[in-house]
């Protein structure tokens, strides 16, 4: 008789065990893991906040961490933070001279819906009156709507889910949010879950409500899942980049009006520069009020806003001025353009938040580094100056700053 020497299967209990010490163990790693890449971003963070990279922008982990430091000031905005035409404020406080730097997030194409996503991604557990700088750019509302390769390229699912689950904001602004991602579906093809969301919170029957609350859970423990390989790629960034100088803080009372009398260049802009171009887009005087009269950008900053109050922010906008001079020499009327500021200080007073728009500086060349909403090194100046007024004013205190020798202007 032949004896069967094949092994026999081994018994379901063994690889139920098998499975969950699997699973313990990869629990065990994530939390040493999480302890070890926490510490590292607590001990860099005040080195790499100041930096502009695109993984910066599209990350969670980073943010939060910048937004989890007191001395730290995030600065949300578009193409300008990206530039480098001088005194920019991560560069102008990256020795912390009044006591805070500066942390950028944003790059071209950024809009007030995207800054939103991002904003709420990065203030999860953030303390209340939460100081934040938004960078208006006024180009963003000279268009019907944000164009649909802005959005995208600028789009990050872990951060549109963050806002979409987010359990401080209320379901009326949710659903308000998700209706207005769905303008952009392309976006939503790679987020299976975070699609089903929105379009139930689109939705208006009970069981889209309901089906929304039963994908919660499930989608946090994914976020959950995407956080800890997002401190993972902050973790790896940090560890890799050799050169990246050490912060040399030097505490420095800085003279406003000394400052602002010497800095900056004398830039000087032809007035027929890119005019063919602009021209083409508005079509003159009356296709400009048209358009930013319409367009679907002031429904997004009401979005920003909302969110900002409803996650207990302490928002500050910073308006980049129109150039008066060019658009006037391509046709716009000077009412038209003061529309633009007429309408950003009547959101700004409806949702109770400070607003700065440089409204002095709409004529001076100098203070424009070119006609797409970039700021010379002259301009920057007075940015960093309301910056440096607003990180150490008390909440809702008004601002004073001067604007030239012998000059005082409030800033509300």
């Amino acid at each position: 008789m032949v004896e069967n020497t094949a092994s026999a299967p081994a018994p379901p209990r063994t690889h139920l065990r098998a499975v969950l010490l699997a699973m313990v163990l990869l629990v065990l790693l994530g939390a040493v893991a999480g302890v070890f890449t926490s510490r590292l971003e607590k001990r860099e963070i005040h080195v790499v906040a100041l930096e502009s990279s695109v993984l910066k922008d599209l990350s969670t982990a980073w943010q939060r961490a910048a937004m989890a430091q007191p001395d730290i000031l995030p600065f949300y905005g578009s193409s300008e933070l990206t530039r480098n035409f001088g005194n920019e404020p991560q560069r102008f406080f990256a020795s912390y001279p009044t006591g805070f730097g500066v942390s950028p997030v944003g790059r071209a194409g950024c809009t007030s819906l995207t800054l939103a996503e991002k904003i709420a991604a990065a203030s999860s557990g953030t303390v209340p009156q939460r100081k934040v700088a938004i960078s208006l750019s006024p180009s963003w509302f000279f268009s019907p709507q944000t164009h649909a390769r802005w959005y995208a390229g600028n789009f990050s699912a872990a951060q549109a889910s963050a806002l979409i689950f987010h359990p401080r904001l209320s379901l009326e602004l949710k659903r308000d949010f998700a209706r207005r991602m769905l303008d952009y579906p392309d976006t939503l093809e790679q987020a299976p879950l975070l699609s089903f969301a929105v379009h139930r919170l689109a939705g208006s029957g009970q069981w889209d409500a309901m089906l929304y609350r039963v994908v919660t859970p499930l989608a946090r423990m994914q976020s959950g899942v995407a956080d800890l390989g997002d401190h993972f790629a902050f973790a790896w960034h940090i560890l890799h980049d050799h050169e990246r100088p050490h912060a040399v803080r030097t505490p420095m009372r800085l003279d406003w009006e000394t400052i602002l009398l010497a800095g900056g260049g004398e830039i000087q802009h032809d007035p027929r520069f890119h005019k063919e171009r602009t021209q083409q887009i508005f079509f003159g005087n009356r296709r400009f009020a048209q358009v930013l009269n319409g367009s679907r950008e002031w429904g997004d900053l009401e979005l920003l806003l909302r969110a900002s109050r409803e996650l207990h922010l302490d928002p500050l906008l910073l308006s980049i001025p129109i150039d008066y001079r060019y658009y006037q020499s391509i046709g716009v009327a000077r009412e038209n353009l003061d529309r633009y500021r007429e309408r950003l200080h009547e959101i700004a007073s409806r949702h109770d938040v400070a607003l700065i728009d440089f409204a002095e500086h709409v004529e001076d060349p100098v203070f424009f580094a070119d006609h797409n909403d970039h700021l010379s090194a002259r301009g920057w100046l007075y940015v960093d100056r309301a910056l440096d007024f607003y990180f150490h004013a008390a909440k809702h205190q008004r601002y004073f700053a001067p604007v030239g020798a012998g000059e005082d202007h409030e800033y509300p």
